[in-house]
């Protein structure tokens, strides 16, 4: 058999119908789906939880154990230079994740008969 015989074969089968409402319920999953977009401050404050936990880590497997890991992490906090560029790295961060919508515009297909 050829592609067109074969295409002509599978055009030919019967086809059952559709479950009633099956195209409303594919739409209500995806399209019409509730948004999952956290609010401003949880955003923030999961972001800056995520740091902190990220630097505690870091922090721990540099110095050999917590103690010494929070003196440190004391000592960095204290320093003007490093407050500085964490406020000048999140407001970027927030710039970028808040400020600019990277919405790409919906696809289309087409569907051949």
């Amino acid at each position: 058999m050829h592609d067109d015989d074969l295409d002509r074969a599978l055009f030919a089968l019967p086809l059952e119908a559709p479950p009633a409402g099956l195209r409303e319920s594919i739409l209500r999953a995806t399209v019409y789906a509730p948004s999952l977009a956290m609010r401003f401050w949880e955003t923030l404050a999961i972001g800056a939880l995520a740091a902190l936990v990220a630097w505690l880590i870091a922090s721990v497997a540099a110095s050999g154990g917590v103690g010494p890991a929070l003196d440190w992490i004391a000592r960095e906090l204290s320093d003007p230079a490093v407050l500085v560029w964490a406020s000048l790295g999140s407001s970027v961060a927030l710039f970028l994740t808040q400020m600019l919508p990277l919405r790409l515009p919906p696809s289309r297909l087409r569907v051949l008969h």
